[in-house]
C-alpha cells in the first residue's frame, strides 16, 4: 500500500497567510515561519534564524500547513 502526497495550492495556503505556521514539503522536512504570499507560485516563510533562500518556498513543493506549535 502506497501513499500519494499530494501538493497543495495558493488556495489551500491562503488562509493561513499571515500566520506562524509549519510548513511540510514533499521530502518529508519541515519549515516553520510567518507565512507571506509572494505570488499564486511562491510563498515566504520569515523565520529567525533565517530560512535558507530567504524563506522563500515554491507552494507546488508543499504538502501540509497548520498552525506552528508556540513553545
Amino acid at each position: 500500500m502506497s501513499s500519494e502526497t499530494r501538493p497543495l495550492s495558493a488556495e489551500h495556503l491562503e488562509p493561513w497567510n499571515g500566520n506562524i505556521v509549519q510548513v511540510t514539503m514533499r521530502d518529508g522536512s519541515r519549515q516553520v515561519g510567518l507565512l507571506q504570499r509572494v505570488d499564486s507560485n511562491w510563498v515566504r516563510l520569515k523565520a529567525i534564524p533565517a530560512l535558507p533562500n530567504g524563506g522563500l518556498i515554491e507552494i507546488a513543493l508543499t504538502t501540509a500547513v497548520s498552525r506552528a506549535s508556540r513553545n
